[in-house]
């Protein structure tokens, strides 16, 4: 039987690639305009389209272990594993070309695919005998989520503009925030020691990130969109977020957790738990300017932080070791992944430069952005490099 991870993750690696390599390429020659504005697919390729197979990989392997469960078997996910691969890069060909129907059916392929497999993960959480996990019910449905939102993307392309971009960009921040994001917290619980109450998984802390999620969320399509917002929300929700920011690094520092840190991938998980706690306060003084008159201050590099910094190393580090473990290696986190990790860090640092070049009204942003796209195809080029001839030619799992 074939672990479900490598099929999974071999797409999620090759679109990776593709995205990355399709955004630098954007930056540093910018073709034509398309059917969609190049951020509005470059946020929609980032979010929804790479990460949520690496994510159905990792929950396809672990969950059936929650749930003591039969292991499911991946063979019958290669085919529309790739399917779902060559239907985004159909999206970009179809943008590019204007071919707005086409580029609708490729967008919606993928969405099929997920929300298909994230209600297969549901009937297994509900099967009789199947041990309870909240998290697993939260993740299955969450991904359920991200799958009707691609289906939202894709339904956008058939608008008229200008209801198509912001149909997209609906689906595509609804699927951040609400599906990825509560994915992200919720395995963040369940598999490190992070995001805990005095080493104890209790649920405050959990339940403060999740709302969080849904705050950041109105706050962010609120700034997308110029929705008038009262003062009193932006100054309240500047004081929530700065209070779960102080709450994550408390949280992250705490004594408890000291002997914790020094393990090679609990060191790498907090790096991008220190992520989510900056994110949080980059939002708070965000919220700040828009409420002092200064709308568009460090937002930006707020996004970039939890979902570049955060859910990008936090990522980086899991989908790594899966990939060595299943692969037999005894070691997950050695030298290469740590040269990995510091790429990517990088890449995050040269992307909020420029967040944070614009927010101070200075020019010449334009390298800090070109820098972290490069850096983030070549990380995604050494991952590859790395991992995929494990996943293509990894041992099979009895």
């Amino acid at each position: 039987m074939l672990s479900p991870h490598r099929p999974l993750f071999a797409a999620a690696a090759a679109l990776w690639l593709a995205s990355a390599l399709w955004w630098s390429a954007q930056l540093l020659m910018p073709p034509p305009a398309g059917l969609l504005p190049a951020s509005t697919l470059h946020g929609l390729l980032m979010s929804l389209g790479f990460m949520p197979l690496f994510i159905a990989g990792f929950v396809c392997t672990s969950l059936p272990r929650w749930l003591d469960q039969q292991p499911i078997n991946g063979r019958p996910l290669c085919l529309p594993a790739a399917a779902s691969v060559f239907a985004w890069l159909g999206l970009l060909l179809a943008d590019a070309q204007g071919w707005r129907h086409l580029a609708g059916l490729a967008a919606a392929l993928p969405g099929l695919f997920l929300l298909g497999l994230a209600l297969g993960l549901l009937r297994r959480c509900g099967r009789t005998g199947a041990r309870y996990s909240g998290h697993a019910w939260g993740i299955a449905a969450a991904l359920s989520w991200v799958g009707l939102c691609q289906l939202s993307a894709a339904l956008a392309l058939q608008i008229d503009p200008p209801g198509l971009v912001q149909g997209v960009q609906l689906a595509q921040r609804l699927g951040l925030w609400l599906g990825v994001g509560t994915v992200f917290m919720l395995a963040l619980q369940r598999l490190t020691p992070f995001l805990h109450e005095q080493g104890r998984r209790t649920p405050g802390l959990l339940i403060g990130m999740l709302l969080s999620l849904v705050l950041r969320c109105v706050l962010d399509l609120a700034a997308l969109w110029a929705w008038p917002l009262p003062p009193l929300m932006r100054l309240m929700s500047a004081g929530v977020l700065a209070l779960l920011a102080v709450l994550v690094f408390r949280d992250a520092h705490g004594p408890e957790l000291a002997a914790a840190r020094r393990m090679p991938l609990v060191a790498q998980l907090y790096v991008g738990y220190l992520w989510l706690g900056l994110s949080l306060l980059l939002e708070a003084v965000a919220q700040l300017g828009a409420w002092a008159g200064r709308p568009g201050l460090l937002g930006m590099a707020a996004l970039h932080a939890l979902s570049l910094g955060f859910m990008g190393t936090t990522l980086l580090a899991m989908v790594s070791r899966v990939s060595a473990v299943q692969h037999g290696r005894s070691v997950a986190v050695d030298t290469g992944l740590w040269l990995m990790q510091g790429l990517l860090q990088l890449a995050v640092l040269g992307r909020l430069a420029a967040a944070l070049s614009v927010s101070a009204g200075l020019a010449g942003l334009a390298p800090f952005v070109q820098a972290a796209a490069l850096g983030f195809a070549l990380l995604a080029l050494a991952w590859s490099l790395r991992y995929g001839p494990w996943l293509l030619r990894g041992r099979a799992v009895d």
